[in-house]
């Protein structure tokens, strides 16, 4: 009866772990950035949307990504960096592991960024 006892305590224990772990193993910010676009030798003025999701440091027991990014051009492109490298402030942003793409700066909030519709390049507010 004792083994059966310790052995339900363990299996909740185990659910509760992996509930925390679900729940509570990253950190989304959005962000609102202001910039151009350099397609050949125009630029455009755009205004491009960003969530930097940012894993806690359990998650790189199993994964060697720091986070994601997801970004959003308004009316015209959504899309999904799934690997990012944590370089002090700089978060570099790759497409895979290794297609660099370009980076983010936490400290000064500037992103730069290639895109399917050019370059992008501005600065960006937190918006939540």
């Amino acid at each position: 009866m004792k083994l059966v006892k310790y052995l339900i305590f363990l299996l909740l224990a185990v659910i509760g772990l992996f509930l925390f772990v679900a729940n509570f193993s990253s950190v989304a910010s959005s962000y609102e950035c202001k910039g151009e676009v350099a397609v050949g030798g125009s630029k455009v003025a755009k205004t491009v949307y960003i969530v930097h999701e940012e894993y806690r440091w359990w998650v790189g027991l199993w994964g060697d990504s720091a986070g994601n990014i997801k970004l959003e051009i308004p009316n015209e492109y959504a899309g999904y960096y799934g690997h990012i490298v944590e370089v002090g402030s700089q978060r570099q942003i790759y497409d895979s592991p290794n297609e660099l793409k370009g980076n983010f700066s936490t400290l000064s909030k500037v992103l730069a960024l290639q895109t399917p519709y050019g370059f992008f390049d501005g600065k960006c507010l937190t918006i939540h």
